[in-house]
């Protein structure tokens, strides 16, 4: 065949393309499909270990075509990965949005942040607006007064053939949540409530205007779902609301007959820190199986927690691990959680499991945070089992220490009371040797 005739015949092929079909450039680079439950990292493991919910997200976000959303609400964005993953998405015709906590562009300069806002910002071109991207950041919370944007949840309208994937729990989209950090994020798939609840919250956030009643809950047939601020007419404390549905004895459940509840709150401490640990004391004197696994704890809530009188100290670990003794963690758990399983709600054989962003703090019920809570038995064991794992298998510092100068080790039983440059050890010395506030990030992530 003659070369003017191919030539011909590649231009008309050309032709027949429907304009905005997706081609070979425009394909999503990932075939993942997520699914339903509740997932965990470990930063002491192997890179699969690690990155067990980074790499989830990242394979939704590479999973994701031409046409579709994906909304992210990250306290902190600092991976350059992630940057990379969304801009791709941008190119390929996926609108991205993200909303993260002003300070962290603004107390250190937040170089991966400011890139995908320019880059998204430059990547509009090509899109009509109804398809724009943009990052922006909240100047404290986004839908109420003071705290701060502490929300971790990442929507995707549509992975792979999996439809409305909301992801909710602890982890923030930074390389410390998978390499320093134990954290979970419970998965959603193709539920249609959940997604609607989810995508109005990200809208008023979006704008970052105070709400009058800030505080949301959407309740399902076995989970709920509650957004903070902890402020509105109708808003409740979840964790109160559970420890107050609690009976101690006559649980069918367990073996002692005794109900089981596991705390990993990361922070327990301020007023409301104080509030909560009264009603975990009450029920420890009650005859509760408590175990509370935390990072930082008020002085105050600390002395309460461990005071010799009635059933005596609740049982407690820091779950922490700092190599070199600068009292700053290197590793630390950051999951905010806690399981029932007992006598629980009128029922002798009860279920229940919180997860989400908000620690046990007043701070928080200022924030805007993420909560799940779910009452299935499948699911309460499945985190009161992975509490139970790292409380009785936690490392020493020493085990996996990257510096052999650590003088004062952090993990086991010892304690930290207060916070920030008034933290000591429970036996008075200080935590800082320099005066600096070790827990500037620390009570707030």
């Amino acid at each position: 065949m003659p070369k003017k005739i191919i030539l011909l015949l590649v231009t008309s092929l050309v032709f027949l393309v429907p304009v905005g079909a997706t081609g070979p450039a425009d394909a999503a680079p990932d075939n993942f499909r997520p699914k339903n439950g509740p997932t965990f990292n470990n930063p002491l493991g192997d890179v699969t270990a690690r990155r067990a919910i980074f790499r989830k997200i990242m394979r939704s976000v590479n999973s994701t075509k031409r046409g579709s959303t994906i909304k992210f609400f990250t306290w902190n964005f600092a991976t350059s990965e992630g940057a990379n993953a969304l801009l791709r998405a941008q190119k390929r015709g996926v609108r991205v949005k993200l909303i993260m906590d002003k300070q962290n562009n603004k107390e250190v300069p937040n170089q991966t942040f400011r890139r995908l806002r320019h880059g998204l910002k430059a990547g509009n071109e090509k899109w009509p607006k109804s398809r724009r991207s943009w990052a922006r950041t909240c100047r404290q919370s986004c839908r109420g007064p003071g705290g701060a944007s502490h929300s971790k949840f990442f929507m995707f309208s549509k992975v792979g053939s999996a439809k409305r994937v909301v992801m909710q729990g602890s982890a923030n989209l930074t390389l410390a949540a998978t390499n320093n950090q134990w954290n979970d994020m419970y998965t959603y798939v193709n539920n249609k409530k959940i997604w609607q609840f989810t995508e109005r919250i990200f809208a008023e956030a979006s704008v970052d205007k105070r709400l009058k009643a800030p505080f949301e809950a959407i309740s399902l047939k076995n989970s709920d779902l509650i957004m903070f601020p902890l402020q509105g007419k109708k808003a409740y404390d979840p964790v109160a609301r559970m420890l107050n549905d609690v009976k101690c004895r006559n649980a069918a459940s367990t073996v002692s007959g005794r109900t089981v509840i596991r705390i990993a709150p990361d922070v327990l401490r301020q007023a409301r820190g104080m509030s909560l640990a009264t009603k975990v004391r009450d029920l420890w004197n009650q005859g509760c199986d408590i175990k509370i696994g935390y990072t930082v704890m008020g002085i105050d809530v600390g002395r309460f927690l461990r005071n010799p009188a009635g059933r005596g100290p609740v049982p407690m670990k820091h779950l922490v691990q700092d190599f070199d003794g600068d009292g700053v963690f290197d590793n630390y758990f950051h999951l905010k959680t806690m399981s029932i399983n007992g006598n629980y709600a009128g029922n002798r054989s009860g279920y229940a499991v919180l997860n989400g962003s908000a620690n046990w703090s007043s701070s928080s019920a200022r924030s805007d945070e993420n909560l799940g809570v779910f009452y299935t038995k499948k699911r309460a064991l499945r985190y009161q089992g992975h509490f139970d794992y790292w409380y009785n298998n936690f490392p020493s510092t020493g085990s996996n220490a990257r510096s052999t100068t650590s003088a004062r080790p952090t993990t086991g039983d010892q304690l930290v009371f207060g916070s920030g440059k008034g933290a000591v050890y429970e036996d008075g010395t200080p935590v800082s040797t320099d005066g600096t506030n070790p827990f500037r990030k620390r009570a707030k992530d």
